[in-house]
């Protein structure tokens, strides 16, 4: 298979994988949500009789922008967490 053909079989797995890791999040983040509801169309679209390429291409890459966007928003969480608990140390003396 060359680089430029679309794995179905593939993209349907990881789907699968992806909506799994979901699932096992607290169902109240609201943080996930917009990205929950972005894999299940993915799912619906995978999942039908006519699976239409390019609309799967794009509502895999809007998927992807919206994990880059949690995994910041994640990042930027631990550093703000890291701050509090040094200052909290601080606080209490054991810096």
């Amino acid at each position: 298979m060359s680089k430029s053909e679309f794995d179905i079989v593939r993209a349907k797995s990881l789907v699968q994988e992806i909506s799994a890791n979901l699932a096992a999040l607290p169902e109240d983040s609201a943080k996930y949500a917009e990205l929950r509801a972005e894999v299940e169309d993915l799912k619906r679209m995978l999942a039908g009789t006519e699976v239409h390429l390019p609309q799967v291409e794009d509502q895999m890459k809007s998927v992807h922008n919206s994990f880059d966007r949690a995994a910041t928003e994640l990042r930027a969480d631990g550093v703000r967490v890291g701050m509090f608990l040094k200052e909290i140390g601080r606080i209490l003396g054991l810096d």
